[in-house]
């Protein structure tokens, strides 16, 4: 039997946006393990929850459920209108529905709200302050209003995180582009609508996961995987070994690669010895090694691009002599170091452990999937850890705010005091209370800072969209990928 042309067209088209939406399937596998905390989870969360501003891939902000936005009152409230939106159930989005997304993610403690400044959020967070305090307002039906504590001039960058993504509470309605669906490290995202748009081109997104780098990049060799990024450093140098011109692309991002002390219990309490550690490490020389332009030494807990007081060459011979004078008739003494599987992650250990081994400091590795050692950590239950943490947004105090007392790390209240005052204070004088912030939690250092972190990713030549960019932003919708051959 024959169809008539104008059948067939109809059943395609229900075909199409019941099951089957236009575009090609993107192949993406992730190097690391599947955690709420990793990249593969934030990957699947920037295309399945919808926030009132996105970025595009270039790390540029760009309208989301917002299509436009006014700061006012001298900078200390903003006014974003919402663009027409549907639910998935058929309703229209209200700036209601906005703000009581808000009021419960100021409960859940989402660190955005507080990092962007939005007012009352510390309170709500600490359970000082009832949620309905929150400073976002729904004046009219799809116009948001949000109040300030201080001028916020990276605010924008932090309504773009997922965690502020604008949900329903019993979250069986969707406004993304997005769904999901599959086991953890084995997930396929479908988009809603039948024809592609700008924020949402490919059909299917698949993300893998798995700790096995040599695997992964041998599959995108065979070409069977569009795209291959790293949670990280991991996975970088099996990378480097197969990329042709143009498909290994790196992120220096916004943070610091080092390792976090125990300074809580065992031999690291002693914050002479962080400190005498700290002194020990000759990051010029690390930094050679490694052989890579985007992770420049590091020798505070900023970035150089982030810190608010450039910092000079060290001369290394003069710290390791103060190193060698503060160790000088002291006992050996034992470290065990957390890291990721990775070829990677032991090339810079091991460099580390010969400066230390002078001081009679031995350094042994313990190898751990990431959310061990996020676990690990929160229990105390190491001496050093790897971190490799890094913002989205180029916020100094938002990276030195896991040092503060409800961080759990450690606890200096005058640091603290600096930094909620940089927080609140006119813009022109925030950089040099972040330096005191910084120089005064350096006294006791927390951690043995390194280099710069970055993010690795193999792309396909059939795949359009990619662009570097400090922020690390690479929402997959808005990639396009070519059919395979």
């Amino acid at each position: 039997m024959r169809t008539r042309p104008a059948l067939a067209a109809l059943l395609l088209l229900v075909g199409c946006s019941q099951a089957d939406p236009e575009g090609e399937r993107l192949d993406v596998t992730v190097v690391g393990t599947p955690w709420p905390g990793g990249l593969a989870a934030r990957l699947e969360a920037e295309a399945t929850q919808a926030s009132l501003i996105a970025r595009d891939g270039t790390g540029a902000i760009v309208p989301g459920l917002a299509s436009s936005w006014r700061f006012v009152d001298n900078d200390q409230g903003l006014i974003l209108r919402l663009r027409p939106t549907k639910w998935s159930d058929g309703r229209t989005l209200g700036s209601n529905e906005v703000v009581s997304a808000f009021r419960r993610a100021a409960v859940r403690g989402e660190p955005a709200l507080r990092h962007g400044g939005i007012a009352s959020a510390a309170g709500i967070a600490a359970g000082t302050t009832p949620a309905s305090k929150i400073g976002v307002l729904a004046p009219i039906a799809r116009v948001v209003e949000i109040r300030l504590a201080s001028a916020s001039p990276l605010l924008l960058g932090w309504l773009a995180e997922p965690g502020l993504a604008v949900t329903r509470r019993d979250d069986r309605a969707t406004l993304a582009a997005y769904t999901a669906a599959g086991p953890a490290g084995q997930r396929v995202l479908t988009r809603r609508e039948a024809m592609a748009g700008p924020a949402a081109r490919p059909g299917t997104i698949a993300i893998a996961s798995t700790n096995d780098s040599t695997a992964a990049v041998a599959r995108f060799a065979r070409g069977e995987t569009d795209i291959v990024m790293g949670d990280g450093l991991a996975g970088l140098g099996e990378a480097r070994t197969v990329a042709r011109p143009q498909m290994l692309q790196v992120d220096p991002l916004w943070g610091v690669y080092g390792y976090i002390a125990n300074t809580r219990s065992g031999p690291l309490k002693d914050p002479e010895l962080r400190r005498t550690l700290t002194l020990a490490t000759d990051r010029t020389a690390l930094a050679a090694r490694v052989g890579l332009a985007a992770m420049a030494p590091v020798a505070g807990l900023l970035p150089p691009v982030l810190a608010p007081a450039a910092v000079g060459t060290p001369d290394m011979a003069a710290q390791k002599a103060a190193a060698a004078a503060l160790r000088n008739g002291k006992a050996p003494i034992r470290l065990t170091l957390l890291l990721p599987p990775g070829h990677d992650h032991r090339v810079i250990a091991e460099r580390v452990a010969a400066d230390w081994a002078a001081l009679g400091v031995t350094l042994a590795i313990s190898e751990v999937d990431a959310a061990t050692i996020a676990a690990r950590i929160k229990r105390g239950n190491f001496d050093l850890a790897l971190t490799e943490a890094s913002l989205p947004v180029a916020d100094a105090a938002a990276l030195l705010a896991r040092w503060r007392c409800d961080g759990g790390l450690v606890c200096d209240p005058d640091a603290d005091a600096l930094l909620d005052k940089a927080r609140v204070a006119p813009l022109a004088e925030r950089p040099a209370l972040i330096a005191a912030a910084e120089a005064r939690w350096l006294e006791a250092p927390p951690m043995v800072p390194l280099l710069t972190p970055l993010r690795w990713a193999l792309v396909a030549r059939n795949v359009e969209g990619w662009t570097a960019n400090r922020a690390g932003s690479h929402p997959l919708g808005r990639l396009a990928v070519a059919a395979k051959p």
